[in-house]
């Protein structure tokens, strides 16, 4: 009800799937909806600071995952056809390779760490060989298997079928 960049992120993120579900339900589609994920892309880019990090109630912070999660949802927004400031998405794809660059304590860090790497990999900028080296080498010390599916997932991107199965078998 506040307005952070996480709650309206969180706001946002699943309406850009309404006008799929809506049309395989036969239903019409929200004529407000473009509009408030329209809002909601403006909203957190006004959160971004000149390092491309997100804070939640004004530019700044630097905190992995909400750099990553507001990352994420203006990627999707990007790929669903919404106008995403292209400075902004750079500076905030920057920022998480920086970011991950810093942040090697995968025991402390890797949800955050693997949550980046995917949203890099889907935006082809993660480094395959990082990609590969968690795979082969550290994918146990990543904590929760949602993080080893996201390295799972970040080499499927990049069609390591082979690693990309491993870590996804990692995480069961």
């Amino acid at each position: 009800p506040y307005g952070c960049a996480e709650q309206t992120t969180s706001r946002a993120l699943p309406l850009l799937y309404v006008s799929e579900l809506s049309a395989q339900a036969g239903i019409d589609p929200d004529p407000e909806l473009k509009k408030r994920v329209q809002d909601a892309i403006l909203r957190v880019m006004g959160f971004q600071s000149s390092s491309g990090s997100f804070g939640l109630w004004a530019p700044g912070y630097g905190d992995l995952w909400l750099d990553a999660y507001v990352s994420d949802f203006l990627t999707r927004a990007r790929e669903s056809g919404y106008d995403v400031p292209a400075q902004g998405m750079g500076l905030a794809l920057d920022n998480l390779q920086n970011q991950i660059g810093y942040n090697v304590d995968i025991a402390e860090r890797g949800s955050e760490v693997a949550y980046a790497l995917y949203v890099l990999a889907r935006n082809r900028r993660a480094s395959a060989g990082d990609l590969r080296y968690y795979a082969d080498t550290r994918i146990d010390e990543f904590a929760t298997p949602m993080a080893r599916a996201q390295i799972g997932a970040s080499l499927a991107l990049y069609g390591d079928s082979v690693r990309a199965e491993n870590a996804f078998r990692s995480a069961f």
